[in-house]
């Protein structure tokens, strides 16, 4: 189910959209517009992960470190 809503945007933005709209056979500028949100939420929620996930490796870097210092010594004595 779709919903109906009214946006404002700045005429360069519509007519950046406009032509967007012509060159690529997208439907109309609604399927447009749904895709590039779409696509704006998806790369906001990558960034919100990595961060997360970059956060969580700081928090263990001390030990990771030591693991892979265990893990190279051990390598090179052998």
């Amino acid at each position: 189910m779709k919903v109906e809503t009214t946006i404002s945007l700045a005429p360069e933005l519509l007519q950046e959209l406009d032509r967007i709209l012509a060159n690529n056979g997208h439907g109309s500028l609604s399927e447009l517009i749904e895709e590039a949100l779409r696509s704006f939420l998806l790369q906001r929620e990558q960034a919100v992960r990595g961060s997360d996930d970059l956060e969580l490796i700081n928090r263990n870097a001390v030990r990771l470190n030591q693991e892979a210092k265990d893990v190279l010594t051990y390598q090179v004595e052998w």
